[in-house]
């Protein structure tokens, strides 16, 4: 430390920089060193006497006496080593090695023409920074937003361009003509020559999937239930998805009578083979019965809306579950199980039709109460009350065939708004639902709308 570089004026003690001779003072209460003038008249008045000072943006630089580049902190009031941002080489081609010699060349031309463009630099009373070109004066504005030098469009300059280039300095462009884009003419295609519908032929179905058979010279008399029973000595004939009758169409004239010849629909292709090898030239009430493998022709124009309707695949996997049923080798049940059935409790004299006439919200009370009654029991799955049922029927179905054993026990002979009831157990056949005339639905609809509109006027009466 040199002792010479220090001095005092008064109490206060004063620091001369050998290097730069800017002077600072002791602040005895933050303990530290401060400039001892106003920090731009000392960088300004050090930048005419030292032509290493230069201006960059809106602070100072320099270089001392080892090579370090120090810039002014203005927030911290003191010199700071300046951080260089070096540029990033960027290789025209990927194969190209870095060279780290050529990097720092450029960096060194950059830094010269940052140089010599910071001695050029002035801030005006506004704030704006400006450069004026040493090579012919033109004045550059710094533009904040782009981070650009800009020409200053002033009268001086505009004259000088007419000088250089003549005509208006600020000249519109030029329109440049766009070429039209050249479109290739699509040539005519030749037109094809549409094919001629053939005419409607026999055809014959793939013989792995066909079940269906064509059946001839049947009895007059015969009805279909005779048809399915003398096919079925060959293999199970299929039955309808939706209305569970078997597959067998009796074709019939104009007045009804049966023509004699029938179409059947075996589930497995194997029954096919039987019956062309058995039935075919059976005797069948007296007529030689002929089976041959069904064919079909196309009659007239073709008809969207006869086409079947496509099935759903849930539809689909019903029928395949209930075909692999019919062909299970297990029973329906195990020795001492009890059936289905047995689990559906069947009560009766419950209630009279004309009871749901008068007050239609009785139907509901009724199951509710059932519901209610027989869970006592176990577990109720469903209540079905059949309304239009002379008996007074209603369903009760059970987990187990043991609840409704026990429901039977408890509520057979048991009186019930004035009725002794009955309950027995389901025989899996009987059906009790009462199919309504077309003149009964009407007034059973009417008489119901009666009873909402009159609900709806009490309501609003009160």
């Amino acid at each position: 430390m040199d002792a010479s570089s220090y001095s005092y004026e008064g109490d206060v003690c004063i620091h001369t920089d050998p290097a730069t001779g800017y002077q600072y003072q002791w602040n005895t209460e933050e303990k530290k060193w401060e400039p001892k003038t106003s920090t731009e008249t000392q960088v300004v008045a050090n930048a005419s006497t030292e032509p290493k000072y230069e201006i960059v943006g809106n602070t100072y630089v320099y270089k001392d006496e080892n090579g370090r580049l120090l810039e002014w902190d203005l927030s911290a009031k003191e010199w700071k080593p300046k951080i260089v941002t070096k540029a990033k080489r960027i290789a025209k081609n990927p194969d190209e090695e870095f060279d780290s010699s050529d990097a720092s060349d450029e960096e060194k031309l950059l830094e010269q023409k940052r140089s010599v463009i910071s001695h050029h630099v002035c801030v005006n009373s506004n704030g704006v920074r400006t450069y004026t070109d040493p090579s012919d004066g033109t004045i550059f504005e710094w533009d904040e937003d782009k981070k650009a030098w800009f020409p200053k469009l002033d009268e001086e300059f505009i004259a000088r361009y007419q000088l250089s280039y003549g005509g208006n300095a600020i000249a519109e462009p030029e329109p440049v003509p766009v070429p039209e884009p050249h479109t290739k003419k699509k040539e005519p295609q030749p037109k094809l020559e549409k094919k001629q519908a053939s005419e409607p032929n026999w055809f014959e179905v793939d013989q792995t999937k066909n079940t269906k058979v064509y059946v001839t010279n049947l009895p007059s008399d015969i009805s279909e239930e005779e048809v399915v029973e003398f096919m079925q000595k060959c293999g199970m004939v299929e039955k309808d998805l939706e209305s569970g009758k078997h597959k067998i169409k009796l074709y019939r004239d104009e007045n009804g009578q049966v023509k004699g010849d029938a179409l059947c629909t075996y589930i497995k292709v194997e029954s096919v083979d039987l019956a062309l090898r058995i039935l075919d030239g059976s005797v069948l009430k007296g007529n030689t019965v002929g089976v041959e493998r069904a064919k079909f022709m196309l009659k007239g124009d073709y008809d969207p809306t006869k086409k079947p309707r496509k099935r759903k695949k849930k539809d689909v996997e019903k029928l395949k579950r209930k075909q692999e049923k019919l062909f299970d080798w297990r029973p329906d049940k195990l020795r001492g199980e009890r059936s289905r059935n047995e689990n559906v409790v069947v009560l009766k004299r419950l209630f009279k039709p004309e009871e749901f006439d008068v007050n239609p919200a009785m139907l509901l009370e009724y199951q509710r109460d059932l519901r209610e009654e027989c869970a006592k029991f176990g577990h109720v799955k469903r209540v079905i009350i059949f309304d239009r049922n002379e008996e007074g029927a209603a369903q009760i179905f059970f987990k187990t065939p043991e609840e409704a054993d026990r429901c039977i026990e408890v509520l057979h002979g048991r009186w019930f708004a004035g009725q002794k009831i009955t309950a027995e157990t389901w025989d899996g056949q009987t059906k009790y639902r009462k199919d309504e005339t077309e003149e009964e639905k009407s007034a059973r609809l009417k008489k119901w709308s009666e009873f909402l509109t009159k609900e709806e006027q009490e309501e609003s009466d009160d």
